[in-house]
C-alpha cells in the first residue's frame, strides 16, 4: 500500500464546502477546518460557518493519486514549493484541528508573528498541539504554521 500525506488543494472561490462534498463522494479523506461566526443583519444575530482558511481544503492521499484530486470539480491547484508538492504533516494538521476545536478563537493569519518559544501542551483540550507560544496583552496565543500556506494563531488560557 502506498503512503499516504497531507496536502493543501486551493478552491475556487467560495466553493470550500462543495469540493468537501465531492471529495467524500470520490473517497479521498479531507479536512476542512471551520469555525462559527457570529454577526449582526437587521437587528438580528446570525451565525455562519465559515472556513479558517479561505478557499483551502486538505486532503490525504498519496503523491500517484494527487492527479485525481486535481480532477475535481472545484479544485483550482495544488500547493506546491519550487514545482514539488508540499506534504504537510500530520502533527502540523493534528494542532490546527484540536486548536479548531477547542481554542477560543482561531484565525488565519497573514503577519509574520516573531519566533518565539516552541511549545507542547501536554493536558487538557489542547493536549498534542505543538506550536509556538506568543504572549498577547496579558493571554496567550499559540501560532500553528503550515509552510508556505498559513499561520494560524489561537487564543488559549494557560
Amino acid at each position: 500500500m502506498e503512503k499516504t500525506n497531507w496536502y493543501a488543494v486551493f478552491t475556487a472561490s467560495r466553493a470550500e464546502k462543495r469540493v468537501q462534498e465531492r471529495l467524500e463522494q470520490a473517497g479521498i479523506e479531507n479536512y476542512l477546518p471551520i469555525r462559527e461566526v457570529k454577526f449582526a443583519r437587521d437587528g438580528l444575530v446570525k451565525r455562519l460557518e465559515v472556513p479558517v482558511i479561505t478557499g483551502c481544503i486538505f486532503v490525504r492521499v498519496s503523491e500517484t493519486n494527487l492527479s485525481s484530486v486535481l480532477s475535481i470539480f472545484g479544485v483550482i491547484a495544488l500547493l506546491k514549493r519550487e514545482q514539488e508538492p508540499v506534504v504537510i504533516s500530520d502533527q502540523q494538521l493534528d494542532s490546527l484541528r484540536i486548536l479548531n476545536e477547542h481554542a477560543e478563537s482561531l484565525e488565519a493569519v497573514n503577519t509574520g508573528y516573531p519566533v518565539g518559544t516552541t511549545v507542547s501542551v501536554m493536558q487538557g483540550e489542547l493536549a498534542g498541539v505543538r506550536g509556538e507560544l506568543i504572549e498577547v496583552a496579558g493571554g496567550h496565543q499559540i501560532v500553528i504554521r503550515i509552510p508556505y500556506l498559513i499561520e494560524c494563531a489561537a487564543k488559549v488560557k494557560v
